[in-house]
């Protein structure tokens, strides 16, 4: 906004001629509206990746919810019980936390499109801190389900979850 008003003071006091105020506003322009094509990218984004992790969640509620069944059951051990449990009790908290890191920024992005008579500046500065935060829940959700996998949640309950028919909606 600052440097549209320093352009237009430039051409209103005639410090500059019409083509090359034409030529500063077409550039303007542009990175403004690359600016917007890079926040609605990153908001599609983030909202697929917030659509993946409740995926996770249900299906780490569901593992869990088997484990327990199978305790009661006296199916399983007490050690594995106490392991597994913990283990996508961890999972689950973990995720459930960069969810909502992740739903805030949606919010923050939301907003920003929805105030774009505001100045462009306030988008610029918030932009740079949302990637970032982006970048790194991504990678933490790409390290935390291998691990999950990895730490040897038994077979009989993934294939249980597995028969289970999916309640999409």
């Amino acid at each position: 906004m600052k440097k549209r008003q320093a352009l237009n003071s430039l051409l209103e006091s005639g410090r500059i001629s019409r083509p090359t105020y034409e030529l500063f506003e077409g550039e303007m322009n542009e990175a403004i509206a690359e600016i917007e094509r890079q926040r609605k990218a990153l908001l599609d984004k983030m909202t697929v990746k917030a659509r993946e992790m409740e995926e996770q969640i249900k299906t780490l509620e569901k593992l869990l919810a088997n484990f327990e069944i199978q305790h009661v059951g006296g199916e399983i051990e007490e050690e594995v019980y106490q392991r597994e449990t913990a283990l996508l009790t961890m999972g689950l908290e973990s995720i459930r936390q960069e969810l909502n890191v992740i739903k805030e920024t949606i919010e923050k992005l939301k907003s920003a499109q929805r105030a774009e008579s505001s100045p462009p500046q306030q988008e610029a500065e918030q932009k740079p801190a949302e990637s970032g935060k982006t970048g790194g829940l991504e990678m933490a959700v790409v390290e935390l389900s291998p691990k999950i996998e990895a730490e040897g949640v038994s077979e009989n309950p993934q294939e249980t979850q597995q028969t289970e028919p999916r309640n999409e909606g």
